[in-house]
């Protein structure tokens, strides 16, 4: 929506957080002043607005009153009394979308759109191209980026709740992968999810799809430009060498691990290549930057090493596919798996078949899925340790709320040499208000052991 069109508009904000506090400063910057508060716990300006603010039972009495309801990513447009104005909903996002002129290339995934938004923005800077990254957490978008600045590129990463209703057209869109998550939020349905996300291609100049989407249905039928899994290129990778076209554009060791990452830079040569950077430019760049790109806060991150028992956090790791790809990159010197979490209706069967073929001897439970990926467990009762044979292999267990007392049955079980991964998959939201406050949590008890 273009700002002009926000003028004399009668606007509510949705949920006064980050974004709402963000989507405030922006509509006062506009010289827009009918805007009410719409939130349902208590709300402390910061500033000394002329607004309105309805909180607490009350805040969603009047929703039809607006002609405009600008929510936070957050908040489902698919909750029963949201569901019948969801024609009035806008987001910051389209703002952004509506209101930037210049390039953007958009990445959205289930899992992994950090790290190939992070790569990619760190190999245009050295590139020497001016160029933006917007995180879909963090800064949010209309304070990250000023609408009449221009850049070579801004590099956007979406979730699938800033892509739910909305297509925008944009120069090159990254999809990296679709797996099962967030279906609370959509409506309890896949298919919901799934359109959520595909719809970053849909009005795109230049289309790139990680090739383990080249079955979807859902996808294989938008042809009206690019899709790279259907083109002359191929972009591939083995131990040692990333490929274009069977050409080696670079060969050297790389800092991130795992197939998984393997995948992810491959992708991100891929859009390089279509902006139009040369082979050497981009084998010369890549050399620098791929030797020492560090994980992201919170992915496969090494916190300790305590006693000879290396510690890991992968508290980000909030699917079932996130923590396969975690237990791969460690193999044999994994001995401890803390895993589970909020019940999110996933599908475990890839994962245990991974934990009952791997070097994982124990494992902590966090309330309250480990049953359905190991129902061969009897006992109900948290904060006991205990034994349970399955198919052949024998597996020692801790069922607990205590993070503290994770960290004692990991230092117990756990021999020198090998390593405890925190890597849950599932979201947190159980016993944690975010994944980010349960990986402080695990740091802090590791540490002060």
């Amino acid at each position: 929506m273009k700002i002009q069109e926000l003028k004399n508009k009668k606007i509510a904000i949705l949920w006064y957080w980050r974004e709402g506090q963000s989507n405030l400063r922006f509509l006062i910057s506009q010289g827009i002043t009918d805007i009410t508060i719409l939130d349902k716990s208590s709300v402390t300006l910061a500033d000394n607005y002329n607004v309105q603010i309805i909180t607490w039972d009350n805040y969603l009495s009047d929703l039809n009153d607006y002609d405009i309801i600008l929510k936070s990513p957050g908040v489902s447009p698919f909750q029963p009394e949201l569901l019948p104005y969801r024609d009035k909903f806008i987001s910051s996002t389209q703002i952004f979308f509506s209101n930037y002129s210049w390039k953007v290339i958009g990445i959205t995934g289930t899992k992994g759109k950090s790290t190939c938004s992070t790569l990619l923005y760190q190999l245009l800077q050295k590139l020497d191209f001016k160029v933006q990254l917007v995180w879909n957490i963090w800064t949010p978008v209309l304070d990250e980026i000023d609408l009449l600045a221009s850049y070579d590129y801004i590099v956007y990463e979406l979730s699938s709740y800033m892509l739910q209703d909305f297509c925008p057209h944009l120069f090159i869109w990254y999809l990296n992968n679709i797996y099962p998550c967030h279906l609370d939020w959509h409506y309890d349905s896949l298919t919901i999810y799934k359109e959520a996300k595909i719809n970053i291609l849909r009005n795109s100049n230049i289309k790139i799809i990680h090739g383990d989407l080249s079955q979807e249905s859902d996808i294989t039928h938008i042809k009206e430009s690019k899709v790279f899994f259907d083109t002359k290129w191929s972009y591939t990778y083995d131990e040692n060498n990333f490929y274009i076209d069977a050409k080696v554009v670079s060969s050297w060791s790389v800092a991130l691990n795992g197939e998984h990452n393997r995948k992810n830079i491959s992708w991100v040569i891929a859009i390089l290549d279509n902006i139009g950077i040369s082979q050497e430019r981009l084998s010369n760049a890549l050399q620098s930057e791929l030797t020492s790109f560090k994980w992201l806060p919170h992915r496969i991150e090494d916190i300790w090493t305590f006693e000879c028992i290396r510690f890991i956090n992968d508290a980000i790791a909030t699917t079932p596919q996130s923590t396969i790809a975690a237990i791969k990159t460690f193999d044999w010197e994994l001995q401890t798996l803390f895993i589970w979490g909020q019940d999110s209706g996933f599908e475990f069967s890839d994962l245990r078949y991974l934990i009952l073929n791997s070097s994982i001897q124990n494992i902590i439970a966090f309330p309250d899925t480990s049953e359905l990926i190991f129902p061969e467990i009897e006992v109900r009762d948290y904060e006991i340790a205990f034994e349970v044979e399955i198919e052949g292999r024998t597996l020692q267990f801790i069922k607990t709320r205590s993070m503290k007392k994770w960290v004692d049955f990991a230092f117990k079980t756990t021999l020198p040499g090998r390593s405890a991964l925190l890597s849950c998959g599932a979201p947190s939201f159980s016993l944690w208000k975010s994944y980010t406050h349960k990986a402080d949590e695990f740091i802090q008890a590791v540490k002060s052991y």
